[in-house]
């Protein structure tokens, strides 16, 4: 239970505010009508970062914590990218394909920034799966609890008369600019 605990806290934390940014990043386009496609674009990203989470776990990925700090926000600036440039209302089965598989291999990145919380948190000799598990868990508990607050404030936000791709361009630029400059600040060149 404690892992579950974690995994809710570890995104929710303020100090984790770049998991939160790629969240809102990712459904820029969103209102509480979109919840079911929210949630199955978050679960996409909870699988590629259980991915690497596991592989780093059980120590067969070795990343450069350095290059992971600056791959992360590269991932914000992408999504932000991806989604300033589709329609609002898009659903064209190929874009919905390929905006699933962008979520889950950014989730493999973001998941290597997850490995060394992990690590800290396992206990000497313990199994890493049912941990890893429990994790993603609250994980993804903790991102269903912040996609539907944005997902609400984004339906509020619409109701007093913003339309839904002026929500998405402000949203859009206001994470990839925050990105670019977590892309400059943590640059390893």
């Amino acid at each position: 239970m404690k892992e579950v605990l974690l995994g809710i806290e570890h995104i929710t934390d303020l100090q984790g505010y770049d998991h939160m940014l790629y969240l809102v990043a990712l459904v820029a386009w969103a209102s509480l009508g979109d919840v079911l496609r929210v949630l199955l674009l978050a679960t996409a990203f909870t699988i590629g970062h259980t991915i690497t989470l596991l592989l780093a776990g059980m120590g067969w990925l070795h990343p450069s914590g350095q290059w992971i700090e600056f791959l992360i926000p590269v991932t914000i600036f992408c999504t932000a990218l991806w989604n300033l440039r589709r329609s609002a209302g898009e659903k064209s089965n190929r874009v919905n394909r390929l905006t699933y598989a962008l979520t889950m291999i950014f989730g493999l990145v973001h998941g290597l920034g997850f490995s060394s919380f992990l690590r800290m948190m396992q206990d000497e000799g313990a199994g890493i799966v049912l941990p890893l598990l429990r994790f993603n868990v609250g994980v993804e508990i903790g991102q269903a609890a912040l996609l539907l607050g944005f997902l609400a404030l984004a339906s509020l936000v619409q109701a007093l008369g913003v339309r839904q791709r002026e929500q998405q361009v402000f949203v859009c630029a206001a994470t990839g600019a925050l990105a670019l400059l977590m892309v400059i600040e943590r640059s390893p060149f």
